[in-house]
This record gives C-alpha cells, sequence and structure tokens, in this order.
C-alpha cells in the first residue's frame, strides 16, 4: 500500500504550495467607491481608449530612437507623456490585462480552473464605467465575461493562424474594422454619453513574435502596419469625438525575449511600453529616475517614465471620472492628469480607501476569532490611524492644502498594502512548519520501509509503547482541531496544519507481523540492506541536484562526476568501448552550455539529429532485420518529411495539409505499432522503442535536441550493459541514475523551470493555426518522450532494476523528498517577481517528478510488453506501477 500512499502524500503537498502561497487576492463583500462627480467635481475625458498590443516589449518600442513606430511619435512628440511599464511574473496574456483592466495580480487559485476563469469574481474599470466595447481574442475577453450584458459590447474571434505565409496583421485589422463601424454608428449616442471605455487587444505582434520572433523582418513588417492603423484609429475618434474630450493609453499586457518567448521575468518579457495622451494627460510629468530617450534621430531627448503596470489602472479610472476597482492594488501616481488640485487629492483618496476598504475587510476576518485578543495585529495600520487619516483629509480639504493631502494617502495606501499583504501571509510561517514536519515524517516513513531492519532501536521502542504513540498523536489533533476551530481558521488553512500529526501517526505505526515477515524474506539480499551511510550519500545527492536548478549548466559538471563515478571502472583501459563512451560522457557534457534550444532553428543540426538516429537504430545488422518492413519505411518517411516540413517553415512557405496528417498519423502509429508488436524479446522491443520515439521526438525539434537525446540513450544504454557484468549492485546508485538522467535530458536542451516558455514552431509539422491546448500538448510531449526513452532503456539494460524496482523507487523518492524540502525553504514571498515565481516553480517540479517517473516508468514496461497489454487492468493500475516482491515472496 506505500505507492498509494506516496501518490496521496505527494499530491497533498504540492497543494500544500498553493494555500501557503497560491492563496486568492480577491477579497469579497467590498463595497465601491462614490465617483468624483458625487464630490461636485468633474472628469477631463468622458471616454477613455485602451490600447493594448500583446506581446509588445519596450525594446521593439524604442529601437533605434523610436524608427520603427514613427506615427505613434508624432504623437507622442506633440502631446502626453511616454514610458516603460513593468509586469509582474507570469508574464502572459491573462495576468497581464487582468492587472491593467483590474488592477489585480493574477489570482492563483485560477490554476484550479485550468487559467480560465477566477474561482472568484473580481471588480474591473470596466464594471465601474457606464459603458464598455471591446473588441480582441476570444480567450482575452472571455476572461472579463462575467460583466452584466447591459452595457458591455463585446466582439471577439477565435481562430488564429500562425503559419509562416499568414499576415499576423490581420488580427489587429479585424479589430480596427469594427472599432471604426461601430464609433461611426452608434456616434450621437457616445458623444452625449460618459465614462465610457474601448478597449482595443491586438494580437497581430504577440502571434508575429512568437513564429517570426522580435526584430526579425516579417515581425517588423507587423508593427509598421499595427501602428499606423493605430494612429489612424486615434484620428478617426478625433474626427467623431471633436470634444476635446478622449483620453488614450497604449501600453502591452508583457514583452518577449529574443527567441519569441515569455512568461518568465527577465527585462525583455517584463518591461513593456506605455503613451498615455489626450484628454487630461499632463504633458510635464516628474521623472525621478531622469532616464531619457530619443523620440528620432534629430533629437531632443525626452523624458522617459517609469511605473508599475497595476498603476495604470487607477490612473486610467481617474482620466474618465471613475473610482478605482474595489481589488484594485495599484496605487495613483501623482503629476500625471492636467486637472485640479484638488480633484488630483480626491482621486488619491479614493484610490487610498479603496485600498483600506480592502484591508480592513481582512482585519474584520481576523478578529472574529477567539484567540484574536493575544494574536498579533499589523500595528502600523490601527483602526485609530485610518480614522486619523479620514479626518487629517478632511480638514486638509478644507484649508485646500491639496499638496500635503496627497502626501498623506499615498502613505497610507502603502501601508494599506503592507497591511493587505501581511494578512494574507498571517499563517504562512505556521504552515512552513507543519509543511516540513510533514516532509520529515514521510521521509521517516520511507526509511523504516528502505531499512527493514526491525532489530533497529526504533523499531523496538516503537513495538513496546504503540499505544502511547496513538495516544499522545491523538490528543494533539483533538486539542489543535478546537484551537482551530475557536480561531474560525478557514479550512483549507486547518487541513494543513493537521495534516502532519496523521502523517506522523502513520510513520510511527509498528509494522503488522505478516509484513514484516515479508518484508524480512524479500529483501534479506544483503546488497539491498541500507546503512546510515548510504542514507548520508542520499542526502548529498540530492543536495548536488537542487544546484542544477538555480544554474543550468551546473548539471554538466554534475552529469560528468557521476558518469566517471558511475561507469570508468566498468570498462576495460584503453579498450574501443572505453574510449567510445568517454567521447559520449564528454560530448553529452557540452550540450547544457549551449543556448537553450527554445526559439532556436538550425536546419544543419536537425539534419545531423536525423542522420543520428538512422545511424543508431540502423548499424547494428541484428537490430535492422528484426525490424518490421513498415517500421523501416515509416520512419525513413517521417524523418524526410521533417527536412521537408523544416525547410519549407524556414522559407516562409505554408506545410501542404497533407504533410499535417502524416505526421498526426504517425504520432498514433508509433505507440501503437511497438503495443502490437509481438516481438517478446527485450533488446528488440527497446530498439523499436528508440527508432519510434527517436523518429517522432525529431517532428518536435528545431535544432540539436535530436542529436542530444540519441546520444544519451547511447550513453546510457553502454554503461548499463557494462555494469551487468558487475557483481556489486547498487539501489541508491540507479535510483540517482534515473533521476539525473531524468533531468539532464530536460534540462540538456531546455530549462523545465520556464515551461510557460514555449516555441510553436515546434509544432510545424502538425498545426498551422494558434491553438494554445495543442501546441502546449506537444510541448509536454516532446518534454516527456526522452524520458520514457530513458526509462526502456534503463529497465531493458539493467536486471538488477527489474528485480529489484521497489527498493530503487524508495531510494527515488526519498532523494525527491529531500530536495523538495530544500525547496520548500528556498521559496521566496520578497524580492521580485521572477524569484519568487521561479522559487514556487521548483517546488512544484520537484513534487510533480516523482509522479511523473513513476507513471512515465509504467509507461516504458508497458512498451516493453513486460506487462502484457491483454492483461493490463486500468481499475488496478496503481497497483501495477511497479513490481510487488514483497507480495510475490509472500507467496513463495
Amino acid at each position: 500500500m506505500w505507492i498509494a500512499y506516496a501518490l496521496g502524500v505527494h499530491v497533498l503537498l504540492l497543494g500544500s504550495i498553493f494555500v501557503i502561497y497560491f492563496r486568492s487576492p480577491v477579497i469579497t463583500g467590498l463595497t465601491p467607491q462614490k465617483r468624483p462627480i458625487v464630490y461636485g467635481l468633474e472628469a477631463p475625458a468622458s471616454r477613455l481608449v485602451l490600447i493594448v498590443t500583446d506581446g509588445f516589449r519596450a525594446d521593439s518600442f524604442f529601437e533605434e530612437n523610436c524608427r520603427y513606430v514613427p506615427h505613434l511619435s508624432k504623437i507622442f512628440t506633440r502631446e502626453g507623456v511616454v514610458g516603460v511599464s513593468r509586469t509582474r511574473v507570469p508574464t502572459e496574456t491573462r495576468p497581464g490585462h487582468i492587472t491593467l483592466i483590474a488592477g489585480l495580480y493574477e489570482d492563483p487559485s485560477a490554476v484550479l480552473r485550468g487559467w480560465k476563469k477566477n474561482p472568484i469574481d473580481f471588480d474591473t474599470v470596466f464594471n465601474r464605467s457606464s459603458q464598455t466595447y471591446a473588441w480582441g481574442a476570444d480567450d482575452v475577453l472571455d476572461v472579463f465575461s462575467h460583466l452584466p450584458k447591459g452595457w458591455t459590447h463585446f466582439r471577439s474571434y477565435t481562430e488564429l493562424d500562425f503559419s509562416p505565409g499568414y499576415d499576423t496583421y490581420e488580427q489587429d485589422e479585424w479589430v480596427f474594422k469594427r472599432v471604426k463601424l461601430l464609433i461611426q454608428r452608434k456616434r450621437e449616442a457616445l458623444e452625449r454619453a460618459s465614462h465610457v471605455v474601448f478597449f482595443l487587444h491586438l494580437l497581430g505582434l504577440d502571434t508575429a513574435g512568437h513564429v517570426h520572433k522580435p526584430g526579425s523582418p516579417k515581425f517588423l513588417q507587423n508593427v509598421a502596419k499595427t501602428e499606423r492603423g493605430i494612429y489612424e484609429i486615434y484620428q478617426e475618434f478625433e474626427r467623431v469625438f471633436p470634444d476635446k474630450r478622449t483620453a488614450y493609453l497604449l501600453t502591452a499586457d508583457h514583452g518577449m525575449t529574443d527567441s519569441g518567448a515569455h512568461g518568465a521575468g527577465s527585462p525583455h518579457e517584463t518591461d513593456t511600453p506605455f503613451v498615455l495622451w489626450g484628454a487630461g494627460v499632463y504633458r510635464t510629468v516628474p521623472n525621478p529616475g531622469g532616464r531619457t530617450f530619443m523620440p528620432n534621430n534629430e533629437g531632443p531627448a525626452m523624458p522617459l517614465h517609469e511605473l508599475e503596470q497595476a498603476q495604470l489602472t487607477p490612473l486610467m479610472s481617474a482620466l474618465v471620472g471613475l473610482p478605482p476597482p474595489m481589488n484594485n492594488f495599484g496605487t495613483l501616481p501623482v503629476g500625471y492628469m492636467n486637472v485640479s488640485r484638488e480633484y488630483e487629492a480626491m482621486a488619491c483618496h479614493l484610490n487610498a480607501l479603496q485600498l483600506l476598504e480592502q484591508y480592513e475587510a481582512l482585519l474584520k476576518q481576523h478578529r472574529k476569532g477567539f484567540f484574536a485578543e493575544v494574536l498579533s495585529e499589523f500595528d502600523a495600520l490601527s483602526a485609530d490611524v485610518i480614522k486619523g487619516y479620514k479626518d487629517d483629509f478632511l480638514q486638509l480639504k478644507k484649508k485646500r492644502e491639496y499638496s500635503l493631502a496627497m502626501a498623506k494617502s499615498q502613505a497610507v495606501m502603502v501601508q494599506a498594502l503592507e497591511g493587505i499583504d501581511y494578512y494574507h501571509g498571517y499563517y504562512r510561517r505556521a504552515l512552513l512548519l507543519s509543511t516540513t514536519s510533514t516532509f520529515l515524517a514521510w521521509m521517516f516513513y520511507l526509511y523504516r520501509l528502505l531499512s527493514r531492519n526491525r532489530a533497529g532501536k526504533v523499531e523496538l521502542i516503537l513495538e513496546r509503547s504503540p499505544k502511547l504513540v496513538r495516544l499522545s498523536l491523538g490528543s494533539s489533533v483533538i486539542l489543535l482541531v478546537i484551537c482551530l476551530l475557536s480561531q474560525r481558521t478557514p479550512l483549507d488553512i486547518s487541513f494543513y496544519l493537521l495534516l502532519p500529526l496523521f502523517v506522523w501517526l502513520k510513520a510511527l505505526q509498528p509494522w503488522s507481523h505478516n509484513f514484516a515477515s515479508s518484508l524480512a524474506a524479500a529483501y534479506s539480499v544483503p546488497a539491498l540492506q541500507t546503512t546510515m551511510w548510504q542514507l548520508l550519500l542520499i542526502i548529498a545527492c540530492a543536495e548536488l541536484m537542487v544546484f542544477t536548478f538555480f544554474e543550468r549548466r551546473l548539471i554538466s559538471l554534475c552529469f560528468l562526476a557521476f558518469a566517471c563515478y558511475n561507469g570508468w571502472g566498468n570498462f576495460k583501459p584503453k579498450s574501443r568501448e572505453f574510449y567510445s563512451w568517454l567521447a559520449l560522457v564528454l560530448i553529452l557534457a557540452c550540450f547544457p552550455l549551449l543556448p537553450l534550444s527554445v526559439g532556436y532553428r538550425n536546419g544543419y543540426l536537425l539534419g545531423a539529429g536525423v542522420v543520428v538516429i538512422l545511424v543508431n537504430s540502423l548499424w547494428n545488422s541484428k537490430t535492422r532485420l528484426s525490424y518490421k518492413t513498415h517500421t523501416k519505411y515509416c520512419n525513413a518517411l517521417i524523418l524526410l518529411q521533417t527536412i521537408v516540413c523544416a525547410y519549407l517553415h524556414s522559407n516562409g512557405w505554408n506545410i501542404p495539409p497533407p504533410l499535417k496528417v502524416a505526421s498526426w498519423s504517425f504520432l498514433v502509429y508509433t505507440f501503437a505499432s511497438i503495443l502490437l508488436s509481438k516481438d517478446q524479446r527485450l533488446d528488440m522491443r527497446l530498439a523499436q522503442i528508440g527508432f519510434n520515439l527517436g523518429s517522432l521526438y525529431a517532428t518536435l525539434c528545431t535544432s540539436y535536441e535530436a542529436v542530444f537525446v540519441q546520444l544519451l540513450a547511447l550513453e546510457l544504454s553502454l554503461t548499463l550493459r557494462t555494469q551487468n557484468a558487475k557483481a556489486e549492485k547498487s539501489a541508491l546508485r540507479l535510483a540517482f541514475t534515473l533521476l539525473l538522467y531524468t533531468f539532464f535530458s530536460l534540462f540538456g536542451s531546455g530549462n523545465i523551470a520556464s515551461i510557460s516558455s514555449f516555441d510553436p514552431n515546434i509544432a510545424r509539422c502538425y498545426v498551422s493555426h494558434f491553438a494554445p491546448f495543442v501546441i502546449m500538448g506537444l510541448v509536454l510531449l516532446k518534454l516527456l518522450v526522452p524520458v520514457v526513452l530513458i526509462m526502456s532503456v534503463v529497465y531493458a539494460q539493467s536486471e538488477f532494476v527489474r528485480q529489484h524496482e521497489e527498493q530503487i523507487f524508495i531510494c527515488l523518492l526519498l532523494i525527491c523528498d529531500v530536495m523538495g524540502l530544500n525547496f520548500l525553504f528556498l521559496v521566496r514571498n520578497q524580492g521580485s517577481w521572477l524569484d519568487i515565481g521561479t522559487s514556487i516553480s521548483h517546488f512544484v517540479i520537484m513534487e510533480v517528478t516523482t509522479l511523473v517517473i513513476l507513471l512515465l516508468f509504467y509507461t516504458a514496461k508497458q512498451l516493453l510488453r513486460v506487462i502484457p497489454w491483454e492483461e493490463m487492468d486500468i481499475k488496478r493500475l496503481p497497483l501495477r506501477l511497479i513490481h510487488w516482491d514483497v507480495i510475490s515472496a509472500k507467496h513463495h
């Protein structure tokens, strides 16, 4: 049953990170602030035009003195302000738009709904407006589809094409045409309306960046057309509404790297341009950073302003006479509006009240608990301080001391944000301690499974006092439940505070007599006994692997050291096999030093990969003769097709549909032909797996990845074959081999820590339209195929692995759990959002790794027909993941 326990505990540990760091920032039950008009203050603008150029990074905007945005430079050299807004990780389309329109940084709990809809609805600028008109891609507008239909007009498109011959500007042109038609058709009604928002989502540049890469001729061609289209839309608005009461904001949701990826936190991805002009926008704005840029080759230099992306939300709201959205976390930048000092002071005050409303809601919830009087609070912003601020603002407003009033509002906003963060993370420290205790309890349980030493001191103590252990832990559970209920602690937090007690209860449970006897029978082999020295080796190996997550190139050193330690003594000195193995190790160690394969294309390296696949699969006459005729022809033809598709794509030609159908057909054929093969010899089945999976992998490659994976599988196979001749075997060594080669296959050609950054060009043989879920499925397939290949090699080449799977996987679990515990303490909740996001992703990757390796190991066994297809029982899948040596020993 320990496999079932392993799955359950790791799923719960993975869930702990969502409770600790991914708690929803959306606070419900809030009251919206009043509009400035209620206080007798008229907004400078009646309508706001928000234009978001998806994926347009700041560098591309300001490149070569704004050479590629000549029409836009005509605007900002005459009026308005220009600058850089900084986004937060993840730099994706959905979170960027939520930040702009709601002032809310992405609700992480949305992952539970596949990042499509928030579990809790949030307030936006659209909600506060009297009318909203929006055009763009369906997946963006759908995020805000919960708005009442009475005052919204949403028009979207769904089908996107990213084939080389497609003009990505057509997506933007679709928007421009419909905007012009609407404002002409509803001109009279819109002229009389106020608090109106127009939202234009332009996806063309994001698609062009993914396909053609920023800076390429086709990307710059799209930039030229889009920026001209924006200028024409501006002119059309000014012609239809000549009252000079339209404010404009042009910005981007996120940037993009040179390879056409985004999702991480590099400056290319987080720095986006913004241009603010029109009604109510002040020309001379404070520029504390002192940065400047050249708007053209003639000059003069202009100030380059810097804002956080969320600050644009209250700024847009204030320009059009709206209060900030209720869930907004942005603070209004002072000096950007060409309005009276009274209006700006009131806008700051409404922003402060809106943030204080969220803070007071959290404080009220905290004070409902029975122990609230003895628990700590956020002293910097007490009820008296809040009341004092509100009274002071009214007094300063009466005295017309607006500058001082704004300064006080700004100070209170900073304190309110700190207080909100304080109460959002109130239980974070306790949750970290409880999760650490859960880790330690689970690792202790695994150690007991691994040691199988019933004569040890720990086992003797547990056998003598089982009732005392159960009574102590049971009493602790009851006491803690009473405290949590009295404090009205949320259910998810209560669960994770109680979890370690239940895991310790299981970990300290004495073995039953039958189970202990079966263990002794199954693990009496001296080579399988685990000593404290081996346990220390497990910890050292785990710590070494942790460092590779922070510096990809370190895995080269790790691989080189382990490969030499593991294989140097297995070969005859100065033999051909020894030099072949050494050359493979040295070549493989160089791959992590190369640039990431994501976004990198090289037809010659791809061709070299195809050649290596053919040579590796057909070089041996025995394996060559074992292949069926259809295996040889299908693989050879798909490799030829891969070269043809790469050539067509690199020259900007569309790939014919028959070739795409052939690619999908081969994807099905790859696994079907292996499963239906009747050959029972492991070496022959492994050869077919290597040929089929290698060819499938090549269809998803853009450069050197295919060469790397083939050489890695060849080196591993060579090492394991020589190890079989040795009498000494080590479960720990093979467990670390599985883990190291799995990570090396991932880090060697890419970086799994930024899986959100993907290159759609890997799908060129399969699709031409932009289908994110299909492409992400192909990305995951590309990541997992090398791992399945490695598992197949290990299982087919090592007799020791086939005999002692359970022992090896317990070692693997221990190594992964030690690494996971490291990453739990390395998770950061302060500093840059890149560091925070990366540290969280490391923990998630480690918790998922164990489960994924276990499942892929089962997949490899199924492909090798270790478990016959006709005997597979889906209902008993968790119990078939490994061979149960304990159970088999029990029956003997």
